[in-house]
């Protein structure tokens, strides 16, 4: 209403309220109860982006957000898995490896998972369209998480120490780069700092920063 007074013009045209933030008891949050958690305090001791991602995971319009250090715990591990893929894929672009000169004759398992990254972008991008944030955070959190590093980082492994040939080797490389880049993509909105980190280290990252970058898929 200020900004109506003062400039005689909508300032926004959606507002998004969540409700009320409970602890995990479901007490209201409030100083006098002293059951505040200090984001300041959590940042330092968990990371900025597990307490984003924790409080835009359990957050759904029309519902109160229960918030407590176990859900921040659980984020700052789903960080820690981030870095762990991070680094294994990095580790394995060698100075020869050039995304753009490797032909992309994929695998089934190659298929598979770029048909499933497809349908993970195309699914976040509707839910932030409609303001499902805590919806879209859980499907970037389930692809990440159980089919790029428990399905597919665990099958290019074997390509790259054991190939069984040099071609299929930049293929296994190939599809490392694609997913870890798009899928930085996708979780850069709910975890700026780690994504951003993580992209500035990827070889021929397409841009020079990850906030500028296409969204959702190139």
């Amino acid at each position: 209403m200020m900004g109506i007074y003062s400039t005689g013009k909508i300032p926004f045209k959606d507002v998004v309220l969540h409700g009320l933030v409970r602890d995990k008891d479901r007490q209201k949050m409030s100083k006098s109860k002293g059951n505040v958690i200090d984001p300041m305090v959590v940042a330092d001791a968990y990371g900025a982006d597990a307490l984003r991602m924790a409080l835009v995971f359990n957050t759904s319009l029309g519902f109160d957000v229960m918030i407590s250090e176990d859900k921040i715990l659980t984020q700052k591990k789903f960080a820690n898995k981030i870095w762990n893929a991070a680094r294994f894929s990095l580790q394995n672009f060698n100075k020869n490896f050039n995304p753009k000169k490797v032909k992309p004759d994929y695998t089934k398992k190659d298929r598979w998972i770029l048909a499933e990254l497809e349908k993970t972008s195309e699914k976040t991008k509707k839910d932030l369209e409609n303001y499902k944030f805590h919806e879209a955070a859980q499907k970037i959190y389930h692809f990440f998480w159980h089919k790029f590093c428990d399905k597919c980082i665990e099958d290019v492994k074997t390509r790259i120490k054991e190939p069984k040939s040099e071609k299929d080797k930049k293929i296994a490389q190939l599809i490392l780069w694609t997913v870890l880049v798009e899928s930085l993509k996708l979780l850069h909105p709910f975890m700026p700092f780690i994504t951003e980190a993580i992209y500035q280290e990827i070889p021929h990252r397409p841009q020079k920063a990850l906030i500028i970058e296409n969204w959702p898929l190139r």
